[in-house]
């Protein structure tokens, strides 16, 4: 079966789940999904004739083909991985959207790129259902480093597992995320290996990040010990939405200007816009807010989460 089969069938299926199991009337499943009534009721009958349905929707498929469309379309995205949470465990979600991570990013890896990293535990995971390739890349930490509850979280732990499975180069940032004294931070970043390592990272040919929200910052031990609580403060008034490489962002996906960006030692959203594949892998719906606003921003090129997750931001982004 190829890849226009699998979308129609997808399609066939997310109509008859919403007209038999959700209860939405024609009319309403044409308003979401963009398709006149008519159209509706011929895919409806198309599901009975490919035996879809059968008083209940058999829907089997790993991923929500018809869902990344509408992503892709929507946002102008180059590539969606979306999970269809109906055949998967909840307890199980956060590991099978780091399961799609992994088999885009091997799909996708050519030998002597340049990958960029970020941190966090969805890469934590991602990395470790890596299969080995002997592709010979060079692997960026892109930010300063980071303390983690879990190690294996850490920027330089991912950058190093990656390496390995790859059979590549590990270049590390000799450093700290944040760095309040000026002329502390412009020594460090002069340091002839640390400049070396930034001026790479620009030139990523794909970078694997994740995002974080305001309220796991809030509640994280790390935050909580290397963020004063009137940088924390100043966040929230400015109006922060989530952050990506430990920089924060607003609703409309616009870094902010504020003390914890300028002294913050981690590649700007501006140059992330420069690179040609930004591949973000999360999960739950709780990130559902920050995600959409990071698509405003239009420095995603590649989502990869859950069905649930990507519903409420195709929902909210009308």
């Amino acid at each position: 079966m190829n890849q226009k089969e699998l979308k129609k069938l997808s399609l066939l299926a997310e109509v008859a789940c919403d007209y038999y199991e959700r209860g939405l009337t024609q009319n309403e499943i044409a308003d979401k999904l963009f398709l006149s009534r008519t159209r509706v009721s011929r895919l409806l009958k198309e599901a009975v004739d490919e035996g879809i349905v059968s008083f209940s929707v058999n829907y089997t498929f790993e991923r929500h083909y018809e869902i990344e469309e509408r992503l892709k379309n929507r946002f102008g995205l180059k590539h969606a991985r979306v999970l269809n949470n109906r055949i998967s465990e909840k307890s199980m979600y956060h590991r099978d959207v780091c399961k799609l991570g992994a088999e885009y990013l091997m799909e996708h890896m050519k030998k002597n790129m340049i990958i960029g990293a970020g941190w966090g535990d969805s890469l934590a995971v991602l990395v470790k259902m890596l299969q080995p390739l002997d592709l010979n890349p060079d692997i960026v930490q892109l930010m300063g480093s980071v303390t983690c509850e879990s190690i294996s979280s850490t920027p330089q732990a991912v950058v190093t597992a990656m390496a390995e499975v790859f059979h590549g180069h590990a270049d590390f940032l000799n450093l700290p995320l944040y760095i309040p004294d000026p002329y502390v931070r412009e020594v460090l970043c002069n340091d002839a290996n640390n400049s070396v390592i930034l001026k790479k990272g620009i030139f990523c040919d794909k970078i694997i990040a994740s995002i974080g929200t305001m309220g796991k910052i809030r509640e994280s031990d790390y935050w909580r010990g290397s963020m004063p609580p009137e940088i924390y403060k100043d966040l929230v008034e400015k109006g922060a939405c989530g952050s990506i490489l430990g920089r924060f962002f607003d609703a409309n996906g616009q870094e902010l200007a504020c003390d914890w960006n300028e002294k913050s030692i981690s590649l700007s959203i501006q140059q992330l816009r420069n690179i040609s594949d930004v591949v973000i892998v999360a999960s739950p719906v709780s990130k559902a807010p920050a995600l959409l606003a990071a698509l405003k921003g239009d420095f995603i090129n590649t989502l990869i989460t859950d069905g649930t997750t990507a519903t409420r931001i195709l929902n909210e982004a009308k």
